[in-house]
């Protein structure tokens, strides 16, 4: 087996003002840390934990280590991480699943605002993420330098358990749905039109499903496609990103 340099979660220290990021399903906090510099650069202290399971030497650990409770789990001891640290007032956005659970974390916590991007709360549409998964596992072993036959024999093993856990995902996403109306927070939204992995559709759902009871910032991205904090025309993105941070009630000093 090679040695690989695995992804780290990031603390980027600024002013008092904190932001909670968090990655998406397959990623790490490599998926938000250029999001997190650019917020940093903009006077906000930043910090994202890595999920369960994540950023391992071993693909698999993200079927064996984790699950939705064991990743919100990790998004609450991440709050009081930066509460200890002195930030009392966090804001919470999140890539994908960890839109899905910034989602809930605003729903059953106390923050000053949050957000998802191209999060499929509402699992409208077809969705490619059953196959990306295997597809992602597969390099990721090729490149940790494991036998083609062995990665190959390992595949119905892992189609088992991936599902198990989409079903997971999906029976706690759809407890996040109906718990919406528990969010009385602004609420940021970011679908990109270009996304290969879920239907855009999803956050237009999520922005009328939220509407009745809160704030919605909603922006559509037509070229950007699903990881939009990583894509080389991200700047539009940061920008409302930014300006949703920058309008929230934050008590300075």
């Amino acid at each position: 087996m090679r040695k690989m340099k695995l992804p780290e979660s990031f603390l980027f220290e600024a002013g008092p003002r904190a932001v909670l990021l968090l990655h998406a399903y397959t990623g790490s906090a490599n998926d938000v840390r250029l999001l997190g510099r650019e917020l940093q650069r903009h006077n906000y202290t930043v910090y994202a934990p890595q999920f369960r399971g994540h950023a391992s030497e071993r693909f698999e650990d993200i079927l064996d280590e984790g699950s939705p409770d064991k990743w919100f789990a990790d998004v609450v001891e991440a709050t009081r991480f930066l509460k200890e640290k002195g930030y009392e007032e966090i804001a919470v956005m999140g890539l994908s699943m960890g839109g899905i659970m910034a989602t809930r974390a605003l729903e059953v916590g106390d923050y000053i605002g949050g957000g998802s991007f191209n999060s499929p709360i509402h699992h409208i549409g077809k969705t490619r993420l059953p196959e990306t998964f295997i597809s992602l596992y597969r390099s990721f072993n090729k490149r940790m330098g494991v036998p083609d036959a062995r990665i190959q024999d390992s595949i119905p093993r892992i189609k088992t358990k991936r599902t198990q856990q989409l079903e997971e995902i999906a029976e706690f996403s759809k407890k996040v749905a109906e718990d919406l109306n528990q969010i009385n927070v602004p609420y940021y939204i970011a679908s990109s039109g270009n996304d290969e992995l879920i239907d855009p559709a999803n956050g237009q759902i999520l922005k009328e499903a939220l509407m009745p009871y809160t704030e919605v910032t909603y922006h559509e991205f037509p070229e950007l496609t699903h990881v939009i904090t990583v894509g080389p025309n991200r700047e539009s993105f940061e920008t409302t990103v930014i300006a949703f941070l920058n309008k929230l009630n934050w008590k300075e000093g």
